[in-house]
């Protein structure tokens, strides 16, 4: 949970945000770069306070509420969160054609084919390309019922530890603003995989706007 708190005019924030696989986000690495004026007339300000006669620890209040609310929400539906989260991961490793295999730490060497370069992506096109419909641009709130990304992934490429390059995530930077909430991070392996990897997630927890790189 986070606590958010108006000093002498200014936002300030300590606390957690957890958001899954992205990382556990901290104190100084989570911000608002909306300034309190601006805050005021952001619509979940206003559709909950009179802002013309609410003061700036009920505007903290409200913003505390909502954005740990927004925490629970993605906990909630954690799965459907991390799996758009890899997919979006697989989606830049196969359309770069990543060799993966080349960090020791998150390659099976024992399930790797002989050419990698042509045998790992290559025959999983179309499947993710059928999964990228299914996930893009829509709510991973539970409203949905989707394919378990995970469990298809680690299937159609066992020889990527997915479970050492989840472990190898380094969470960078969180930003709350008006109905989204945005993550950064990078990989452990010299961003190799993931750089300054970004997106923000609306009130349904949909993905809206990734970058990597």
């Amino acid at each position: 949970m986070i606590e958010i708190k108006v000093i002498n005019g200014e936002i300030k924030i300590s606390g957690t945000f957890d958001f899954g696989y992205m990382g556990v986000y901290k104190d100084d690495q989570i911000s608002i770069y909306s300034d309190l004026e601006e805050i005021k007339n952001w619509d979940i300000i206003t559709s909950r306070l009179d802002t013309a006669s609410c003061s700036n620890d009920e505007i903290a209040d409200c913003l505390t509420a909502y954005y740990n609310e927004f925490e629970k929400r993605v906990q909630q539906n954690r799965k459907q969160v991390n799996d758009n989260f890899l997919l979006n991961i697989m989606e830049d490793m196969e359309a770069c054609g990543c060799p993966f295999w080349e960090i020791d730490e998150i390659t099976v060497k024992e399930a790797l084919p002989s050419d990698p370069d042509e045998e790992v992506y290559r025959p999983h096109w179309d499947r993710l390309t059928e999964l990228k419909k299914e996930y893009d641009e829509t709510p991973n709130d539970g409203t949905v019922e989707k394919t378990d990304i995970e469990a298809t992934l680690k299937q159609l490429f066992p020889m990527l530890n997915l479970d050492k390059l989840i472990a190898n995530i380094i969470p960078e930077s969180l930003g709350l603003s008006d109905g989204y909430v945005s993550f950064q991070c990078s990989d452990a392996f010299g961003e190799q995989i993931l750089c300054s990897a970004y997106d923000d997630l609306d009130e349904q927890l949909t993905f809206t706007d990734w970058h990597n790189f």
